[in-house]
This record gives C-alpha cells, structure tokens and sequence, in this order.
C-alpha cells in the first residue's frame, strides 16, 4: 500500500474543497433553473386545457388575504371566491390556507378571467394555480371561502364545475 506524503494529502484535500465549493455554489442556480422550467412546462400544459385563455406564471411575492396574492408585480384577485377580510372572523385561517397552497416564493399561474380581466381596484382577475392545484377551489372546498354568486354571469368561469357545485 502507497503512503502519501503531507505535500499529497493537502493538495488532495484541496481538490475535495474546492469541488464542494463548486457543488454548493451551483446547487441553488441549478434548482432555481429546474423548478422554473418545471413551473413554464405547467403553465403551458394549463394553457392547452384551456386554449383560448390568457395568462402568465410567476412567482408568488406576497399572499394579502386569502383571496388576494402577488404573482411577481402583479395583484391578483380570485375569480368567483371571497374570504374573509382583515378584522373578521375567518380572516386569518384563509389567508394561512392560501399561504399553505401558495407559499411566498412559490411557482404560480394566473389564467385571467376574459370576461372581467381587472377588478374595480386594478387586480387581475382570474384563476391561480399553485402545484398544479386551483388556489380558487380549493378555498370553497375547505370552507374558507364562498362563492361570489353576484359575478357567476360576469366571469368566463362561472359554469365550470367548480363554480357551480358552490352555487354558480
């Protein structure tokens, strides 16, 4: 068996170092990349489901209330879905649950509703997605939301299933 002299063994360990230090450094940039091309190949496999739709994904910045989110430097509001505002009861579970589905930081897309594309505010309207899941049906279906009855004829997504099993 060879014995390595000192001379050796640092400059083998220096080589260790320094390839660990390129792991590490590249790891997040190499995440980053893949968990962004993962999020467009979602975007555009949403996009096919509903081809005369108009959307964009980015990645969620901050979530208000249950009901309103930041993708990137755009307010969106919920389609068809209202939670509880700041103050009421209700208020604070819808906004956890929405930061459970969405987490700052987190991939989202915003298929925009046609029909009403900005709210009264400014918001974008539409659907959200976050982890191929439907941020505005999943508030119904958890009980932290309820159904805005009085856009189910203003909104394209009005006769989706969805909608109308919470009353649409």
């Amino acid at each position: 068996m060879r014995k390595f002299n000192l001379l050796e063994i640092i400059g083998i360990m220096t080589v260790i170092v320094v390839v660990i230090i390129i792991i590490i450094f590249l790891a997040p940039f190499l995440l980053l990349w893949s968990v962004t091309h993962e999020a467009e190949d979602r975007f555009g496999e949403i996009m096919e489901e509903h081809p005369n739709m108009v959307g964009f994904g980015g990645q969620v910045t901050k979530i208000v209330d249950g009901d309103t989110l930041w993708i990137g430097q755009e307010k969106v509001r919920l389609s068809l879905v209202n939670t509880p505002e700041h103050g009421e009861p209700g208020f604070q579970e819808a906004k956890d649950f929405a930061l459970t589905v969405c987490p700052v930081g987190s991939n989202a897309e915003l298929v925009v509703d046609l029909l009403q594309p900005k709210d009264k505010y400014g918001r974008s309207l539409g659907l959200v997605y976050c982890n191929d899941m439907l941020l505005n049906e999943l508030l119904l279906t958890n009980g932290y939301a309820e159904i805005s009855t009085y856009f189910c004829d203003k909104s394209e997504f009005g006769t989706e299933d969805w909608a109308r099993a919470y009353g649409c």
